[in-house]
């Protein structure tokens, strides 16, 4: 504040400037009309360029007007797109009361976002929550808990996203949902709803001793599965170049394999090229993946 009281102070003394080399001149030259108007709005013309100056620089760091996120979105866009998703999750509870979703889960990419000072996110997460409580009470929806924002940081996560969820009553109306629709395929003897099936897939690891092969099934869109040498990961690799908590993979809702490095102190890589902490990379037919010094092969499980 300091620093901008010396500008408007220096930019004041540089307006007095002005108007004393005016006055000299009126009394050289009586005839000439001073343009008072103009003089006069030279300081605010000035300052008002700065202040827009540092505006264009906070609108940058929330994302605001033109600046574009790399997923497209700007702060308009992601409000929009997060109401979206509000208004598809909307559940009705039989009796015309409509619950909307209550705990906003704001995703922030891996890197440069990741790296934004704590104060811009907090201003971000401050106007996508007020935006989330508008929305709610315009459409005058209810929740089944006051309305929360919590951000995160998503390796898998492109720019910056919000996921509108229930919270701590996801499952339980997961469970309930798929309860009625049990029941209602039962009731009227339907067939059941196509369900996206799990992808079951083999892990060939080449190991020092040999090779071995792991099952693991995805779901695609599911959870995450971890690969390192501790014994509670998904894909257990028992060898000294391969960390605890070496790496994570994922198939997404259209069936493609990702791989993430999560700080490993050997590294993952994908045919010999080691990918970047936290980047996820795709997993084609025939890649070989390297986890430390242990190679593995993912492929499909014959049917």
């Amino acid at each position: 504040m300091r620093d901008f009281a010396g500008v408007v102070e220096a930019i004041s003394q540089c307006a007095c400037g002005d108007t004393n080399s005016l006055s000299l001149a009126m009394k050289k030259d009586p005839e000439k009309k001073p343009e008072h108007k103009r003089e006069e709005a030279l300081p605010e013309r000035l300052l008002r360029r700065m202040l827009e100056g540092m505006g264009s620089a906070v609108d940058r760091g929330l994302g605001r007007g033109a600046t574009t996120s790399q997923n497209g979105l700007t702060t308009t866009g992601l409000v929009e797109r997060m109401k979206h998703l509000i208004d598809e999750r909307v559940r009705n509870d039989g009796q015309g009361i409509r619950i909307a979703p209550h705990f906003m889960k704001l995703k922030v990419e891996w890197g440069t976002h990741a790296e934004a000072p704590p104060e811009i996110i907090q201003e971000l997460e401050h106007e996508v929550l007020a935006a989330a409580i508008d929305y709610i009470n315009d459409n005058r929806y209810t929740t089944l808990a006051p309305v929360q924002i919590a951000s995160e940081i998503d390796i898998f996560t492109s720019g910056v996203s919000v996921d509108p969820t229930f919270g701590e009553f996801e499952q339980q109306l997961k469970e309930e949902d798929e309860a009625k629709r049990r029941t209602e395929e039962i009731g009227s003897l339907r067939f059941p709803h196509s369900k996206t099936p799990d992808v079951q897939m083999i892990a060939r690891l080449s190991l020092s001793n040999g090779t071995h092969e792991t099952p693991l099934i995805f779901t695609p869109g599911g959870r995450r599965m971890g690969v390192g040498r501790g014994t509670d990961s998904d894909l257990h690799v028992n060898d000294r170049s391969v960390s605890k908590i070496h790496a994570t993979l994922m198939m997404n809702r259209e069936g493609t394999l990702l791989v993430a490095d999560t700080g490993s102190t050997n590294g993952t890589f994908i045919n010999g090229r080691r990918i970047g902490y936290g980047e996820a990379r795709q997993i084609q037919d025939g890649d070989v993946v390297g986890f430390g010094d242990i190679e593995v092969r993912f492929r499909k499980k014959d049917s």
